[in-house]
């Protein structure tokens, strides 16, 4: 029997595809998924769990159209971090976390800062947003912000 050859990060090509496949539709049924990978269901099925359990696949989520739901507008903040107290960064990182509008926090290499992505209402809203939750917050020198005029790939 052949063995598949497994890469350093311990997946397989088979592996991969599962991964692809559950990206492109996390709602695909064992049997057609099985399908489109060549496994039979059990195999497939037993593959998708292991991914799982290793934290390779995270978890499923929906996708909605966030206009709907009153969120038009994003933008990206850049936070020039003052200072070296790691304790005031991780309690600027809880603060933003806590907030269902930001949807992403990052530290960025280079000059201490971070990157983060916001909804908002409308421009207004998100600025008053980073207003309450950077303006008087220890751990911030300064910010920027860029709102997004056109997203041409939105994927999760």
């Amino acid at each position: 029997m052949v063995q598949a050859r497994r890469r350093e990060d311990g997946l397989d090509e088979t592996d991969r595809l599962i991964v692809a496949e559950l990206q492109e539709n996390a709602r695909i049924s064992n049997v057609e998924l099985a399908k489109r990978v060549n496994l039979s269901p059990t195999p497939c099925y037993e593959r998708v769990r292991k991914l799982e359990r290793t934290g390779v696949v995270l978890g499923y989520h929906a996708r909605v159209d966030r206009g709907v739901l009153g969120f038009r507008q994003t933008a990206y903040a850049t936070i020039m971090v003052k200072g070296d107290d790691r304790a005031d960064l991780g309690d600027l990182i809880t603060r933003l976390s806590a907030n269902q509008q930001v949807l992403e926090v990052a530290e960025i290499a280079g000059q201490p800062k971070l990157r983060m992505k916001v909804l908002g209402q409308s421009v207004g809203s998100i600025s008053d947003l980073l207003k309450t939750q950077l303006s008087s917050h220890p751990a911030v020198g300064s910010y920027e912000t860029e709102f997004v005029a056109n997203a041409h790939i939105d994927r999760l």
